[in-house]
């Protein structure tokens, strides 16, 4: 009989401590966070270090080079500031020719106007050069899901060289001589003379003054 009653009260026993566990359990699977452990379902991801809106584009000879310059907004997202050029930077751009095609070994600049400090948005611009983009040739850049489309301008034509204008020739200056020459009054003949002359009563006969 004590057998038996000895038996009911282990079996009430371990009911009790499983019961009790299981609250536990309970209780602490309610303190954790919506969706399970190490969840951030509503996180957003994080952003590019640099992002950029772009506002126009157009093609350009730079120095000795073709190439395409786009005119950008420039948000920082980064936690220091930026400014100057930059050689090495992020971008997610996409340069294509007339064909299609994609324009490889693009160097690309990214020049700021002032400095971003973070959080910050300014302006900048970006240059893309290539042996690929050739005078003349139509480009479309690519990003974000929009495109513009630039023209590198052609050469101008030289100019023609003007034609050669003569000057009139002149017929010699004859010599001037005394207008009372056959006189034989004092003025003579005196060739090449253009200086003041001083003339004789009657105003025929003349000498250099």
């Amino acid at each position: 009989m004590n057998s038996k009653r000895d038996r009911y009260l282990i079996i009430g026993a371990v009911i009790a401590v499983l019961l009790i566990a299981f609250v536990g359990c309970a209780a602490i699977r309610n303190d954790e966070p919506p969706g399970g452990e190490g969840t951030t379902e509503n996180s957003s991801p994080p952003a590019d270090p640099v992002t950029y809106t772009v506002a126009s584009v157009e093609g350009k000879r730079v120095k000795s080079s073709n190439c395409v310059i786009a005119r950008v907004r420039v948000t920082n997202n980064r936690s220091s500031s930026i400014e100057g050029k930059y050689t090495n930077f992020p971008s997610p751009f996409t340069l294509l020719n007339a064909n299609g095609e994609k324009i490889r070994s693009i160097k690309e600049y990214l020049r700021l106007k002032e400095s971003i400090s973070p959080g910050q948005t300014g302006s900048g611009s970006i240059t893309f050069c290539a042996a690929g983009i050739t005078r003349g040739s139509k480009v479309t850049l690519y990003h974000d899901g929009k495109k513009w489309k630039a023209t590198v301008p052609k050469p101008k034509p030289k100019p023609k060289p003007r034609p050669t204008v003569e000057a009139p020739r002149l017929p010699p200056k004859s010599g001037a001589g005394g207008g009372g020459g056959g006189n034989g009054g004092g003025g003579g003949a005196y060739p090449g003379y253009t200086e003041p002359r001083c003339y004789e009563p009657g105003g025929k006969v003349w000498h250099p003054c």
